[in-house]
């Protein structure tokens, strides 16, 4: 991955991480790693162990969501089994001129 995409995935994670607080969920761990897989963000929503996955995009029309493909939400979801967690959500971030545009999608899959 080359560094802008990298700069651009921990800038998403970042404001993911800080909307999740704001609504009260805990971040428990970030960058989990189980072998080969990786989980973004490990949070905790009423008491529930939750895998996020953060795509983030510069463009509305870039569609961040289409990132989270088949693959990826199979990786994801064998990651979060392994740490117990419940459920896969994906939030997406959206940087343009205007500033960042998150949304949440639970239990995504």
């Amino acid at each position: 991955m080359e560094t802008g995409r990298m700069a651009l995935g921990k800038i998403g994670e970042d404001i993911a991480a800080a909307f999740l607080e704001r609504r009260g969920v805990v971040v428990v761990d970030r960058n989990v790693r189980v072998g080969r897989d990786e989980i973004d963000l490990l949070v905790s929503v009423d008491g529930r162990r939750v895998a996020v996955e953060v795509k983030t995009a510069r463009h509305e029309q870039d569609r961040p969501e289409e990132n989270f493909d088949h693959l990826k939400e199979q990786r994801v979801r064998r990651a979060a089994g392994a740490v117990g967690a419940t459920r896969v959500d994906l939030i997406t971030v959206v940087l343009d001129a205007s500033g960042a545009r998150v949304r949440w999608l639970s239990d995504v899959g």
